[in-house]
């Protein structure tokens, strides 16, 4: 009896495990399929944000990470035939590197939040998974434009309008000089997650003869500028650290180099064998160093010459307080005139300070230990139509602009040579200083320049989203397959019958979720590149959230 007992209690358990263990999988599955699910990166549109399949390096002299592209293809997609005779430039020191000295690695793996009718919908900058409405796959990228609005690129930046059917017009010189468009500014999380790398001074190789600093001090008194990481300067009175012509600004991105005539710091005016390799200037930029004072306060003004217009921040240490301005630099003796300013609690002779400036999206922006002490996205705006903008980044007028047929089939938005370049300086006052991981960070710039005609950057061909379209862009602005390149005939058959046969745009019925974490980075191969780790080990350095 008690036999039986015991056989039927352990029949009853086996049941249960075996029920909760269905229910378990079957609700597993049911979050998976309506609330979560998982994603591996396929490509490099989205870099360096996230990563597909791609290669990293480290430079022997600079310490520098980086990654490229597939050494299997080049910038166009070709096979690389001759895999060793390939070399890549280290973006902190210009150095060049074989690719032998790489490590193979495979493309990141991110959970997506799905969206859920009435909880959640997808908001600009989003980063973004859906079905590409040409081959019927997983694609990812940031969410620039949303529905009922139209979208312009100009300068690199996203400008949109509201779309009223019957009264907005969707095309001609006219629509980008009418007040109804708004530039399209990132959140500072956002922001931040977006910036580009240029230079660090922290990067800079200290014994190699090769290496040029694209900084000069100017005046007597520096010291390191030159060589080292860390630079002082000794003297007194007003000097002037500046970004030399050595390394231009553009956007060209470290993440494309597969091709063995790709150079990085190529101008935009300068002869190249594939137009579509040549760079856009880019003037959208965050300036940031460390600074201690040795003696009395000092002032620093981070400032960025461009679009006919002086940008600046000026951070005056000992009093604590600072201010975002701008003035005409097209007219000499014009004054300054002030945005926005703030306050922070003074910095005493001997301590570090982390000072950062950003012109970017119309918006200065003044930080002081990570902290915004003047303007931002409200405060430190300045508003610029579309038309009033490409004009200041062109130095043309919009007449002008209309009339130049120069630019071909692709416009003449794509002549990256007509834009004006950055000029980029730090002015100081009072005693002596020290100054290290001086960097420069770039926005990222939504031009394209591949031999197509780009949907968003022309008057003639902007975008009129309806209410259940987006319109999506890379992160790998200047590479990246996306809502700026594709055409009428490459939207899939189904999709243009069934779903939308509109170009270059995503449906909201295509849309799959919202890329929210990085929860298995590339696992790394071998040093010397030859296979992949069969030991697979999570990086925890490179886990994060993506904004």
């Amino acid at each position: 009896m008690a036999d039986a007992k015991k056989q039927s209690e352990g029949s009853i358990g086996i049941k249960e495990t075996l029920t909760s263990l269905i229910i378990a999988f079957m609700l597993a599955f049911l979050f998976r399929g309506f609330v979560i699910e998982g994603f591996q990166i396929p490509t490099g549109s989205m870099a360096p944000t996230l990563l597909g399949k791609h290669i990293r390096f480290q430079g022997d002299e600079s310490g520098y990470n980086w990654e490229t592209g597939p050494w299997t293809y080049n910038q166009y997609r070709q096979p690389v035939r001759n895999q060793t005779g390939i070399l890549v430039q280290d973006p902190m020191s210009g150095l060049e590197y074989a690719d032998s000295n790489r490590r193979l690695a495979a493309g990141d793996r991110v959970f997506v939040l799905k969206y859920l009718p009435l909880i959640q919908q997808p908001e600009r900058w989003d980063v973004v998974v859906f079905k590409n409405p040409g081959e019927h796959i997983n694609y990812i990228k940031r969410l620039v434009g949303l529905p009922g609005e139209q979208l312009a690129i100009v300068d690199g930046d996203v400008f949109t309008r509201p779309y009223i059917e019957g009264q907005t017009a969707s095309s001609g010189w006219d629509t980008w000089t009418q007040n109804d468009w708004d530039i399209q500014r990132k959140p500072e999380r956002v922001q931040r997650s977006m910036l580009q790398e240029v230079f660090d001074s922290s990067y800079a190789p200290v014994e190699n003869i090769e290496f040029r600093s694209p900084f000069t001090g100017v005046g007597s008194g520096w010291s390191g500028v030159a060589d080292q990481r860390a630079y002082a300067f000794e003297g007194s009175g007003s000097t002037t650290l500046r970004w030399n012509d050595i390394r231009p600004i553009t956007d060209m991105n470290p993440y494309n180099q597969t091709a063995d005539y790709y150079d990085l710091f190529l101008g935009s005016d300068e002869a190249t064998p594939r137009p579509g390799l040549r760079p856009f200037p880019t003037s959208d930029l965050s300036l940031s160093c460390n600074i201690r004072s040795e003696g009395a306060g000092v002032i620093a003004s981070p400032t960025i010459e461009s679009r006919g217009r002086a940008f600046r921040a000026r951070i005056d240490l000992g009093s604590g307080s600072a201010s975002v301005q701008m003035r005409d630099a097209t007219s000499e003796g014009s004054v300054w005139t002030e945005i926005d300013s703030g306050s922070f609690g003074a910095i005493d002779a001997g301590d570090w300070a982390e000072v950062e400036f950003w012109h970017i999206d119309q918006a200065l922006w003044v930080f002081v230990d990570g902290e915004l002490i003047a303007g931002g996205a409200e405060k430190g705006a300045y508003e610029w139509t579309p038309s009033e903008r490409a004009s200041a980044a062109t130095g043309m007028s919009w007449e002008e602009l209309e009339d130049d047929t120069s630019g071909g089939r692709l416009g003449i938005f794509h002549k990256t040579e007509i834009y004006g370049k950055p000029s980029v300086h730090w002015d100081f006052e009072g005693g002596a200083f020290e100054l290290s991981h001086v960097r420069i960070q770039r926005d990222i710039s939504y031009h394209i320049n591949q031999g197509t005609p780009t949907r968003g950057a022309h008057p003639e061909n902007f975008p009129t989203m309806s209410g259940e379209q987006f319109f999506m862009c890379g992160d790998n602005s200047s590479n990246s397959a996306d809502s700026r390149l594709w055409g009428d005939e490459e939207i899939y058959g189904w999709v243009r019958e069934e779903i939308d046969d509109t170009p270059g745009v995503v449906n909201r019925d295509l849309v799959v979720g919202k890329a929210f974490v990085v929860y298995f980075p590339a696992p790394l191969s071998d040093a010397n590149g030859s296979k992949l780790s069969r030991i697979f080990a999570i990086d925890f350095g490179r886990l994060r959230w993506i904004w």
